[in-house]
């Protein structure tokens, strides 16, 4: 936790600071202050959980987590009222204060994209708090609850209220009936994606708006620029605050499908004065050229033709949406049709009233795998009912393997048992099938276990994962090159030309663990780096 006093204007950074990931920051002058993000620091947090030691979120509230350090304590800040409270006890209430601001001063989240490490704890915040954020995150952020059996943590668009069990303490679920929402003021089309349910419950409370730019937030004025980054949706923001004008990057760079989004938010930038640029600095020490998006989906299309007749999968991040359209472009021009999960689509469903040009287009062309269940929620109804998409069976897939590219995931790889299964049932030779592995490594403990399990699976099942270097269980699986991925952030040559067209007064890393690389690259004198 840090602190840094300029003028008429504190920063404090409660995550982010030498961590990737797990950005909490505010700004704050005398008549209000401002979130910027507010995710989950995913390496502190691994420090004190694991899969199966999770926080007691839903009987205890936010105990763990403050006691733990891994959210600010500020008073105000989070769900403590009559309708629905984090607070069971006075233990958990005590834990807050110090020296920081009240959290009643905040008036709004700035949340710049719809990834955990930016916002994974939305959830415990206060339900009045507005969230400012682009149609897309908005979008996606709903989209990603919706689909999922989430807990206090996830609910970062609508809430379940608690209430304290006075009889035997902690909290128990309020009103079953009804989820109340979170006020979002959205920049751009709001749609009605945003009214939809998840189930049968209610969706009451806070409307969702749309906001206008500038937005004004008592003494700021907030303006979002669209960046290129591996989810849609990504903005940085430029907030006047009484001190200059304040820039925050949120995670950015140029190499993506979307890089002249990024080219566009430095030139509006550049000519004007910049007080604070908030900067993220992941691949900071890292000079080499960034592979483009463009390169990813030639080595996708080079290999995916390859396998003519064979079954292939790609495996790429959850809202990486923008290697599904790659892979969909592959599909396309190989002469086979992209299936996508029911989750993945109903991700493209939200998207596609918030920004109907490309993922309009790509839901309709995509085909959804329809799987058998005895259970279907309220989001897959309304994917089911939705007019023009096509669905398709494992059984269909199996009569004509080569006729399709299947997008799935680490956690669908006992689907691929089932198209075998159906391939020997209906009397064909099952032919060696690929897997293309498009994700991002970090070769974490847990990575490396995952790897582990997702080989017995393809050998048992006769799949061939690609790249072949993750095939050997290196000792460090992230160095292995890999043509099939490139990163979502910005490499430091374009981090460091982004910062020196900018010339802000002072500069503040974060998303690094090396932020004071930035003093070997900039000359005393030339920006003062908090």
């Amino acid at each position: 936790m840090r602190r840094f006093d300029l003028g008429g204007l504190r920063v404090h950074v409660f995550g982010g600071w030498g961590e990737i990931g797990g950005n909490q920051l505010l700004l704050e002058a005398e008549e209000g202050a401002l979130l910027l993000d507010f995710g989950r620091p995913f390496a502190r947090w691994s420090a004190y959980f694991t899969e199966f030691l999770s926080p007691r979120t839903a009987s205890l509230g936010l105990r763990d987590l403050l006691y733990l350090g891994l959210l600010p304590p500020l008073p105000g800040l989070y769900r403590q009222g009559p309708e629905d409270t984090l607070f069971p006890s006075d233990l958990e209430r005590n834990l807050l204060g110090g020296d920081l601001p009240s959290g009643e001063k905040v008036l709004a989240l700035l949340l710049s994209h719809a990834h955990l490490d930016h916002t994974g704890a939305v959830g415990y915040l206060r339900q009045d708090l507005p969230v400012v954020a682009t149609a897309a995150t908005a979008a996606l952020v709903k989209a990603m609850q919706d689909t999922a059996q989430v807990g206090v943590d996830g609910e970062a668009a609508y809430l379940t209220p608690r209430r304290p069990n006075p009889d035997k303490g902690g909290l128990l679920d309020g009103d079953r009936t009804l989820y109340l929402r979170r006020p979002y003021r959205v920049l751009g089309a709001l749609g009605k994606f945003h009214e939809r349910s998840p189930s049968g419950k209610k969706l009451q409370g806070h409307p969702w708006e749309e906001a206008r730019a500038p937005l004004p937030l008592g003494p700021f004025r907030v303006e979002a620029f669209p960046v290129d980054h591996s989810v849609p949706g990504a903005a940085a923001f430029a907030v006047e605050t009484p001190e200059g004008r304040v820039v925050y990057t949120g995670d950015l760079r140029r190499h993506g499908r979307w890089g002249a989004r990024t080219e566009a938010f430095l030139g509006s930038l550049e000519s004007l004065e910049v007080f604070l640029l908030v900067v993220e600095g992941t691949r900071l020490g890292e000079a080499r050229r960034a592979r483009t998006e463009g390169e990813v989906k030639e080595a996708l299309h080079r290999e995916v033709a390859q396998w003519e007749g064979c079954p292939v999968v790609v495996d790429f991040a959850p809202r990486n949406l923008e290697r599904l359209l790659s892979c969909l472009e592959v599909a396309r021009d190989v002469g086979r049709k992209l299936v996508v999960t029911p989750k993945d689509a109903y991700l493209l469903f939200g998207l596609a009233e918030a920004e109907p040009d490309p993922w309009k287009g790509v839901l309709q062309e995509v085909m959804v795998l329809k799987e058998e269940k005895n259970r279907t929620g309220a989001w897959e109804k309304a994917l089911q009912d939705e007019a023009g998409l096509q669905w398709v069976a494992l059984k269909e897939v199996a009569q004509d393997p080569g006729a399709y590219l299947l997008a799935l995931g680490f956690y669908e790889v006992n689907r691929l048992l089932d198209l075998r299964l159906l391939e020997a049932a209906l009397g064909g030779k099952a032919r060696r099938g690929a897997y293309l592995f498009t994700n991002s490594y970090w070769a974490d403990q847990e990575q490396i276990l995952d790897l582990e399990v997702l080989l017995a699976w393809l050998g048992r099942l006769d799949f061939r994962l690609l790249p072949e270097g993750l095939a050997k269980l290196p000792r460090d699986p992230a160095g292995v090159e890999n043509p099939f991925h490139t990163s979502g952030h910005a490499p430091e040559p374009d981090l460091l030309e982004a910062v020196r067209r900018l010339r802000p007064r002072y500069l503040l890393p974060v998303h690094t663990e090396r932020p004071e690389r930035w003093r070997e690259l900039y000359r005393e004198g030339e920006v003062l780096l908090l």
